[in-house]
C-alpha cells in the first residue's frame, strides 16, 4: 500500500489540499499565442473546450517562472 492510497483529497477544503511530502499544489497559467490573454487551468477546464475566451484561439503556451540568473559552468 502506497502513501497515495491513504491520501484523501475530498475530505479537505480547496486551500488545505496538499500532496505527500508537504508539496503545495499551485495554479497553472496559460497564455494564448494569438492575443496574449492569460488564463488559468481552472478557467480552461470550466469552458469544456480549450479555446481562448477573447479571440477564439486554440494554441496556448504554459507560463513558467522566470529563469534565474544564468550560471556559467566550466568544464575541467
Amino acid at each position: 500500500m502506497s502513501e497515495w492510497d491513504e491520501f484523501e483529497f475530498e475530505s479537505r477544503s480547496e486551500e488545505e489540499k496538499t500532496l505527500p511530502y508537504g508539496i503545495q499544489p499551485r495554479e497553472v497559467y496559460y497564455v494564448c499565442l494569438f492575443c496574449g490573454n492569460i488564463m488559468s487551468k481552472s478557467e480552461l477546464d470550466q469552458q469544456g473546450d480549450i479555446i481562448c475566451s477573447r479571440c477564439g484561439g486554440r494554441i496556448f503556451l504554459k507560463l513558467r517562472t522566470p529563469a534565474l540568473k544564468p550560471r556559467r559552468v566550466y568544464a575541467i
